[in-house]
C-alpha cells in the first residue's frame, strides 16, 4: 500500500510540474541580431571521419542549392589523410581539414580545431552551417535558412526528415527528433522562446564564433550544451520548418542504445551544470524567463511520471510474490496494457503528423505502431547504461552507401 501511495504521489508531482510549465511559458523577448548582410559569406563545417560511403550525396545536395555556396567555403573534417573521404572532398574541390589533437573524442572538439585553424588564418564568415556527413539537403534548405538570418536570429535549425524510412526501427528512432522539433520547438515559437538543437542542420551567426575564438561546446551532446548556453545568455534561436534536410537513423538496437545512452549521459551532465546558473539568471529579470523556466525544469516531470509508474509495477509484483492471485495478475497485466496502449496512441498521433511530410508504407506504419512503445520503454535500459558505463564517446555508426538504397 505504501509503494502504491508513493507511486500516486510521484505521478501527481509530475502533473504539477506540467501545469506549472504550462502557465510558466511566458512570452520571451529575445534580442535579435542587427549585424545582418544582404549576401552573407557562408562557411559549412562537416565532421566526417570515415564517412566516404555517404558524404558525396551531402556534397552534391550542397552544390545544387538554390542559394550557391562556393566550394572553397566548405570544410570537411577528417582524422587522417588516408581517409577515403579526402578523395571525395578533392573531387568536389572542397577543403579537407585533418585533425591533430585526436585525444578530444567528441564532435565539439573536431569543430573546435576547425574554427581555431581558420582563426589563425584570419578567415571569418558571417554564418557557419554545421552538418553531419550522412545528411542530405533539400534544394531550398540554405535559401529558407537565410530567411531566419535576415530576420535577425543568431541560431536556427531546419526540419529533420527521415532518410532511411523503409523499416520500422529507424523510423521509430527518427520520431525522437520529430518530437523535439515539431512538438517542443514549434511550441517554443509561439512564445518566442529558445529552442533545443538536435545535432545537425543548423547555423550559428559569425558574431559568436568570432567572439568565442573557438567552438566551446565539447560534451557528449554539444548540441544540447549549446542550447543551454543560448538560453542562459538570452541569445535568439529559431526553428525554420520550411528548411528540410534528411538524416539517417540507427538500424540496430545496439547502435541505438549506444547513441541514446550517450545522449542521456550528455544531457544529465550539461543540465546539472547549467541548472543552477539558469536558476540564478531567473532572479535577474532576464528577457527569456519562459525558456529559462522550461530548461531548468528539464525532464523532471518525465522522471517523476516514470518512477511513479515503476512503483505501481513494483507494487503489483510485490503482491504477486506474496500471494499469487487472479486479481493481482489481472491488475499487473491491465496496468502494462494501459501504458502500452497510451504509448501506441501517442505513436499514432506522431505518425499521422509525420506521414503528412513523409511517405511511409503501411507495413512500416504498422511496425512502428507496435514497436515504438517498446522503443520508448527501452530508454530505461539506456538510462542504466548511461549511469554505469564510463567510456561512452563519439561512436561511429555504420551507414548505407546511399539514399537510393533506402528508398
Amino acid at each position: 500500500m505504501i509503494i502504491y501511495s508513493l507511486g500516486t504521489l510521484f505521478i501527481l508531482i509530475a502533473f504539477f510540474y506540467e501545469i506549472k510549465l504550462f502557465f510558466g511559458r511566458r512570452k520571451n523577448e529575445l534580442k535579435k541580431e542587427t549585424d545582418i548582410k544582404e549576401n552573407p559569406d557562408i562557411a559549412v563545417f562537416i565532421p566526417a571521419r570515415n564517412e566516404s560511403k555517404v558524404i558525396e550525396e551531402l556534397l552534391c545536395s550542397i552544390e545544387t542549392q538554390t542559394h550557391k555556396i562556393p566550394s572553397k567555403n566548405i570544410y570537411i573534417i577528417v582524422e587522417s589523410k588516408e581517409d577515403k573521404t579526402v578523395e571525395i572532398a578533392k573531387k568536389h574541390h572542397m577543403n579537407y581539414f585533418v585533425r591533430q589533437h585526436l585525444e578530444g573524442k567528441t564532435k565539439g572538439y573536431a569543430l573546435q580545431e576547425m574554427v581555431e585553424d581558420l582563426n589563425k588564418k584570419k578567415k571569418f564568415y558571417d554564418l557557419y552551417f554545421i552538418f553531419d556527413a550522412d545528411n542530405i539537403l533539400d534544394p531550398h534548405f540554405i535559401e529558407y535558412m537565410l530567411e531566419d538570418y535576415q530576420n535577425g536570429y543568431a541560431v536556427s535549425t531546419g526540419y529533420r526528415a527521415l532518410k532511411n524510412k523503409d523499416h520500422y526501427f529507424p523510423v521509430s528512432a527518427g520520431l525522437t527528433f520529430f518530437m523535439i522539433n515539431e512538438l517542443r520547438n514549434r511550441n517554443s515559437l509561439k512564445h518566442q522562446g529558445n529552442l533545443i538543437l538536435s545535432g545537425t542542420g543548423y547555423y550559428i551567426h559569425g558574431k559568436y564564433i568570432k567572439e568565442w575564438g573557438t567552438f566551446p561546446f565539447h560534451s557528449l551532446t554539444e548540441d544540447y550544451e549549446s542550447s543551454l548556453y543560448y538560453t542562459l545568455h538570452g541569445i535568439s534561436t529559431h526553428y525554420q520548418e520550411k528548411a528540410k534536410f534528411y538524416d539517417e537513423q540507427p538500424t540496430t538496437y545496439k547502435q541505438s542504445v549506444n547513441q541514446r545512452s550517450r545522449w542521456i549521459k550528455g544531457y544529465l551532465t550539461n543540465w546539472l551544470h547549467y541548472r543552477p546558473l539558469m536558476k540564478e539568471k531567473l532572479k535577474k529579470h532576464p528577457n527569456n524567463p519562459g525558456s529559462l523556466t522550461e530548461m531548468t525544469t528539464g525532464i523532471i516531470p518525465a522522471l517523476f511520471l516514470v518512477v511513479g509508474l515503476l512503483l505501481y509495477l513494483i507494487n503489483a509484483l510485490w503482491n504477486i510474490g506474496f500471494h499469487l492471485s487472479l486479481n493481482t495478475l489481472f491488475y499487473l497485466s491491465t496496468l502494462l496494457l494501459v501504458i502500452y496502449l497510451v504509448l501506441v496512441l501517442l505513436t499514432g498521433i506522431l505518425l499521422w503528423m509525420v506521414v503528412k511530410e513523409t511517405e511511409l508504407s503501411y507495413k512500416v506504419i504498422l511496425g512502428v505502431l507496435f514497436y515504438h512503445p517498446i522503443f520508448l520503454a527501452s530508454y530505461l535500459h539506456c538510462f542504466v547504461v548511461a549511469l554505469t558505463k564510463k567510456d561512452l564517446g563519439w561512436a561511429r555508426i555504420e551507414h548505407k552507401a546511399s539514399m537510393k538504397e533506402m528508398s
